[in-house]
Parts: C-alpha cells; structure tokens; sequence
C-alpha cells in the first residue's frame, strides 16, 4: 500500500511541473528515480500514463483520469493525518491562494509574516491572476474574489467588503477640472479596465433607481488596477479603483476622489473554497488568520 500511494505522489508532482526532472528537483531526488517509479506504475496499472517527446511532456486520456483520482485520494490522506495528529504544532505542506494581484500585494501580503510565524511548517504558493481563477484547473485551495460569483458549485465566504471610487491626481484636476456628475465624465479622459471585464463599466448611484454607467471608452485600458493607479498617479486621466488601490495615494496626497456623493454600495469580497464540507486544516488556519483583518 506504501508503494502504491508513493507512485501517486512521484504522478502527482511530474503532472504538476510537467517534467520529469523538475520533479526530482522539487522531491529531492535523481531523475531515474522519478522515472521508474512512473513507469511501474503504467506497468501495474497496463496504461500509458503521458505523452513524452523531446520538447513536450503531457497527460494521456488515462493520465488525466487517474490525476483527478490521485488529486482525491492524496487530499484524503492529508485530511485524515490532521485530524488524526493533534500533537502537530500544526497544519503543514502546501497551501495554494488564489488572487488578483493587486488584491493579493495591498491585502494579503501585509497578513503573510504573521501567518508565516505561527505556521512555519505551510507553504504558501499564491496563483495570481484574473478576478475568477478556474480553482478546479488550477488546484487552488482557496481563492478571494468581489461582486458576484458566478459558479454555484463552489462555497463563497463573505469577509469584507471594497468601496470602488473614482480619483485622479490634483495635477490633471487643475488642468481638466473637477467633474461635479457622472455626465461630465464624457468631456474627460478616462482610464479603465479592458472591455470585456465587468469592471470596465463605471457604476453610479444618483437619484433615479437605476444605477447610472460610466464612459464606453477609454484614453488608456490595462486589465491590471495598480497599473491604472499609477497612470492616474501621473496625471494621465480619471480612473476608478477600489479603496485597496489607492489608498497610500490618497494618504499621501497624491491622488484625490471626486463623484462620491454618486458611488454605489461597496461591493462583497468573498474567500472562495470548493468544499465546506472537506475544508482542510491549512484553508481553515488561513481563514482564520486573514478574516478579521479584511473584515476592518
């Protein structure tokens, strides 16, 4: 039974980094190792478990099954050892974050010392990427995200909340003017998301009971919102980010808001997981940590 689970951790780790020897690197041990432990496990179980060329290394059809199989049956293991050893000073291996990366620099990085210290057996491996990473694909433990949250499959956890506004620098104000409504904005350059996103659409709340939406275009776009603060910053335009942006801008003077009496609510940030039921001891610990700091 040892033989068999440790044949599944060497699949595991060459699925993951998609090479046989960056496996060995990251376990510690010769190339030919990893290499006959996968092949007697496609001799035992009579498959072909990857496509090997010189260039490229890829999961077969039966690769693919037996790494969902694997994935299942390892995290099983896991689960079961933490609940098993409470003499652990705590829980260990690899925990896997997914973020935006703006969310993940002004949020999460000034929580990871702490959270470090008291859990110096985790790894912590951040995916940063677009607002709703694929968690499945990319095997993430737990992934935070705001506004709405489209699959239903996944548990979301509600833990705070960002307050979106509209700034630019006192620079480009004294030059353009400060916009008193959200029509005004036609007559300003504008920096925003790349269409597509939902974030390119600039929400209002006046008077009337539909929320009013913001310019169509845009003099610059960047799918990235620190990469806009820095624009606004340089007094490129008027752009609209979330509190988190912004908000060492702000303090310093260097940005200011405008249009607030107009902004809608703030919108939900959610730490997204795909189990409640099998939220293992390294999601837990990292809840915890993270929740009241996010929620102030």
């Amino acid at each position: 039974m040892y033989e068999n689970v440790r044949e599944l951790v060497f699949f595991l780790r060459v699925s993951e980094e998609a090479s046989f020897s960056a496996a060995a690197r990251s376990l510690d041990l010769d190339p030919s190792t990893i290499s006959k432990v996968v092949q007697r496990l496609e001799n035992r179980l009579n498959v072909r478990l990857f496509h090997r060329t010189s260039r490229v290394l890829r999961l077969t059809q039966e690769g693919e099954q037996l790494l969902q199989a694997a994935q299942k049956v390892i995290q099983a293991l896991e689960e079961a050892e933490e609940a098993l050893s409470p003499a652990l000073a705590g829980p260990s291996g690899v925990l896997r974050v997914g973020s935006t990366p703006a969310f993940a620099r002004h949020c999460l990085a000034p929580l990871m010392p702490s959270f470090i210290a008291r859990y110096p057996a985790l790894k912590v491996e951040f995916v940063l990427g677009g607002a709703a990473p694929d968690i499945v694909e990319q095997q993430i433990d737990i992934a935070f995200q705001s506004g709405s949250i489209p699959d239903s499959t996944l548990v979301a956890r509600r833990i705070g909340s960002a307050r979106w506004r509209i700034c630019a620098s006192p620079g480009y104000l004294s030059q353009q003017g400060t916009p008193q409504a959200p029509e005004d904005l036609e007559r300003h350059r504008c920096l925003n998301f790349l269409p597509g996103s939902y974030r390119s659409q600039w929400k209002f709340q006046g008077d009337a009971a539909a929320p009013q939406r913001g310019p169509a275009g845009a003099a610059v776009a960047a799918n990235n919102g620190d990469m806009l603060c820095a624009l606004a910053v340089a007094g490129m335009g008027l752009a609209r980010l979330a509190d988190y942006h912004i908000a060492d801008a702000l303090a310093a003077g260097r940005l200011v808001t405008v249009l607030d009496e107009f902004q809608a609510n703030s919108e939900p940030i959610y730490a997204v997981y795909p189990s409640r039921r099998h939220l293992g001891a390294r999601v837990r610990a990292f809840l915890e940590h993270v929740e009241a700091p996010l929620a102030a």
